[in-house]
């Protein structure tokens, strides 16, 4: 993890309160934006997207995010205790122990992390004598062993740390998203290096899913669990269906006969033609529902969303004069106002 100041906040775009659900939306957002899948061999984007998972990685975990908020960055070398005492001491003055330069603790990459002693009682080692007993102090080596992990001045923090999870979007075809089927594509990992990844989605898959791959995210530092590996489907348009959850809607267009006298007519589906009854007086835009031929359910084995069926009423074109003396013949015989509803509202 790099030491430099960096300010994670504002490379999400957010306010230093922001909760965790705050910060893994800001970042999604980013992401979609600098991923190397959406911006190939653009060094900048790439870039950028290292500095904003890095940021992510730092924020979404409550124990990095304090020493960060402590000291302005953070670094996997930084002991809990040695920022807390920073924080203590509300700044590091011109050095540390004593004003002396170098007194402080180093990280990995020999910048110092001094501790301010301002505030600490050093009563306790007059004349250079160690104290007694529970009510004594166990000198400078116990002091230093309580502000640096493993025992003694200098030594580093050694614990295992947990890998980050991996968010990625996945475009999938309106057909694979229903049938289901394998789906392949590369992992970008912090490294630089690229992994492949094969997994299967279930029939009926929807829109906006996430699919959790366990152990499957980055791994962890100095024998930490690896994170895991959420994919966000995104499903593809049709142009005759649209689908909205396990509902499939389509519009059907209808004769003026059909509509007024009723009929049986072929519809489309997603298995195929089926047929479909249009009830006498059938107006335009009215919904006719199809049980059970929309989306077998990705989560509720057995069940199946509907089909939502629009008609729409087409209009003849008259082509001859016979033709449109039936139709007069027709107005004359049912002579009725289909506007009157709407002027008795007026």
């Amino acid at each position: 993890m790099a030491t430099q100041t960096k300010d994670y906040y504002g490379l999400l775009g957010i306010k230093k309160t922001a909760n965790a659900d705050d910060i893994r939306k800001a970042f999604r957002k980013h992401a979609r934006k600098y991923h190397p899948d959406v911006n190939p061999n653009n060094k900048q984007a790439e870039e950028k997207f290292k500095e904003i998972s890095e940021a992510n990685d730092v924020l979404t975990d409550p124990k990095k995010r304090k020493i960060y908020d402590q000291l302005g960055y953070y670094s996997d070398n930084i002991d809990p205790a040695a920022a807390e005492a920073y924080a203590r001491g509300g700044g590091f003055g011109a050095g540390g122990f004593g004003g002396r330069p170098g007194a402080g603790r180093r990280g990995a990459h020999g910048q110092e992390v001094p501790i301010d002693f301002s505030n600490f009682d050093f009563g306790n080692f007059s004349g250079g004598q160690r104290g007694a007993g529970t009510g004594g102090s166990g000198g400078f080596r116990d002091v230093f062993s309580s502000m640096f992990s493993g025992g003694g001045m200098g030594h580093e923090s050694s614990g295992p740390m947990p890998g980050t999870d991996i968010e990625y979007t996945v475009n999938v075809g309106f057909w694979q998203a229903i049938k289901g089927g394998t789906v392949r594509l590369n992992i970008q990992r912090p490294d630089g290096g690229t992994e492949p990844l094969e997994f299967r989605i279930k029939p009926g898959t929807r829109d906006g899913q996430r699919i959790r791959l366990a152990g499957r995210g980055n791994p962890g530092a100095r024998g930490g669990n690896i994170g895991d590996l959420y994919l966000i489907i995104r499903v593809g348009q049709h142009p005759v269906f649209s689908r909205d959850v396990d509902d499939i809607h389509i519009a059907v267009p209808i004769s003026v006969a059909e509509a007024a006298l009723g009929a049986k007519i072929d519809v489309p589906t997603i298995d195929g033609r089926a047929q479909l009854r249009v009830p006498p007086g059938t107006q335009s835009g009215q919904k006719l529902r199809m049980r059970e031929k929309g989306v077998p359910s990705a989560t509720k084995d057995g069940v199946r969303g509907d089909q939502i069926v629009e008609v729409k009423v087409a209009v003849p074109q008259m082509r001859d004069e016979r033709s449109k003396e039936i139709l007069r013949e027709f107005a004359k015989l049912n002579a009725e106002d289909p506007r009157a509803e709407l002027w008795s509202k007026v």
